[in-house]
């Protein structure tokens, strides 16, 4: 096998296992995570998580940081994965540090997020 057919073949594999990780929801359409995702990209573009802002990652689908970064907040919002979980899982990724001004961004629009889809109690 020659070198560029071995890099060919190495990186099927990774993008294959890449896919294969991605949250079950992530490739249909999901209008509240994408409303979620837009009111992240308006509160939080230029916060950053290490040296990437948050807009970065939203604007540039074709890196594996933006891809990693939308899947773990896919998991976030749908509650399959806790918010120690996504910060220590997305600042590892992308070398930041769970203080990093884009991740307690990230955090407080789930928590708008949340708040406007809790359903009133039932009247009486």
């Amino acid at each position: 096998m020659t070198r560029s057919a071995a890099t060919l073949a190495a990186l099927a594999t990774f993008a294959a296992a890449a896919l294969a990780g991605c949250a079950p929801d992530a490739w249909k359409p999901a209008p509240g995570f994408e409303g979620f995702l837009n009111q992240v990209q308006n509160a939080c573009y230029y916060r950053p998580i290490g040296i990437v802002n948050v807009g970065d990652m939203l604007t540039n689908p074709g890196n594996m940081q933006s891809t990693y970064f939308i899947d773990q907040t896919s998991r976030l919002y749908y509650g399959k994965i806790t918010r120690g979980q996504w910060t220590s899982g997305v600042t590892g990724f992308i070398q930041g540090r769970a203080s990093d001004p884009g991740v307690q961004c990230v955090l407080d629009q789930l928590d708008q997020a949340q708040a406007a889809q809790v359903p009133p109690p039932p009247s009486k």
